[in-house]
């Protein structure tokens, strides 16, 4: 929290001061801001002040610790027993194991460790028994190099480990080494699954994408070929409604047509009938008939008083009627 507070407020005191400035340049009121930037930095300072005097105990305390560690170990004897015995394994790596198994989480997994050190791990070493539950491994070569052991008291579970300076630093840098070693073979396998998983990731976003554009062009030919059949069907229905329409105009045209010809017929039939009555009247208005015979031969038998044409002569009987036998 003291950390956020002192990268908040320095931020905020140098934006705000910016901003005042910049208003001061372009001649505008920068009072608020150069206010603002103040109560920041009076936020940053003894946040700062409260967080050096932390850091600066911390460090304190930590020296403290180290000198009384170093204290600690300068203090034991490398005390070892009369008997010599040949070592099978390098005082280093067995050092190592004890260190590695001391720093289980989980000291009740099953493992005897007590045992698995007396009878393996520290064989070929000298074991002095310096008190009840407290045993110290010396190197057969009298390098000055040790390991102690407590264990519970039980006299089966590892305590505690200490070791002598030279040793621990050894130690230390090979758990260090081998941990770097795991730290660094964790991050290649985490980075080979981060690759393989991208790489699957990659590959299914461009399997979802060609499935997308498939898709795509999929909707894209059905809705042209939906479009091509809409234009279709209403090209032939606009062709059916234009031969629709032709063709009743057609028959409407042929229908005036043939009206107009019996028209024209009918008019030229009446037309030629008055002609004819006409003519005829003419001619029957203008005849003179020398006897009955060219009466009856003109379609005029018989003739009556007051027609064109009659004549006294041809009414023999007097009744009005010539040319009636």
């Amino acid at each position: 929290m003291l950390s956020f507070l002192i990268v908040i407020s320095s931020l905020a005191c140098a934006l705000f001061l910016i901003i005042g400035i910049a208003r001061l340049i372009f001649k505008k009121s920068a009072k608020k801001y150069f206010l603002i930037a103040l109560g920041s930095l009076v936020v940053f300072l003894p946040c700062a002040i409260i967080s050096g005097n932390q850091i600066e105990k911390e460090k304190a305390q930590e020296a403290q610790m180290q000198k009384e560690r170093e204290a600690r170990i300068e203090k034991k004897p490398a005390k070892t027993a009369s008997a010599t015995v040949k070592p099978t394994l390098k005082f280093v790596e067995a050092a190592g194991i004890v260190y590695k198994m001391v720093n289980v989480e989980d000291p009740e997994d099953g493992i005897n460790k007590s045992k698995f050190i007396k009878e393996n791990v520290m064989k070929g070493y000298l074991a002095t028994k310096m008190k009840k539950h407290v045993y110290m491994y010396a190197d057969t070569g009298k390098s000055g190099e040790w390991v102690q052991v407590t264990y519970d008291d039980k006299d089966d579970m590892v305590k505690k480990v200490e070791m002598s300076p030279n040793l621990e630093k050894k130690v230390v840098a090979s758990v260090n080494k081998e941990k770097a070693k795991e730290t660094a073979k964790k991050e290649d396998a985490q980075k080979k699954a981060d690759e393989q998983k991208q790489a699957e990731q990659k590959k299914q976003e461009e399997a979802k994408k060609l499935e997308e554009q498939k898709a795509q062009q999929e909707a894209q030919a059905k809705a042209a070929e939906e479009k091509r059949k809409q234009e279709e069907a209403a090209r032939i229905a606009e062709e059916k409604r234009v031969a629709e329409q032709k063709q009743k105009e057609q028959e409407a045209l042929q229908a005036k047509q043939q009206a107009e010809a019996e028209q024209a017929q009918r008019e030229a039939e009446e037309k030629a009938q008055q002609e004819a009555q006409a003519q005829q009247q003419q001619q029957t208005q203008t005849a003179t008939f020398q006897n009955c015979s060219e009466v009856r031969a003109a379609g005029r038998a018989p003739i009556r008083q007051g027609e064109p044409g009659f004549q006294a002569k041809f009414d023999r009987d007097g009744d009005g009627i010539g040319c009636d036998q």
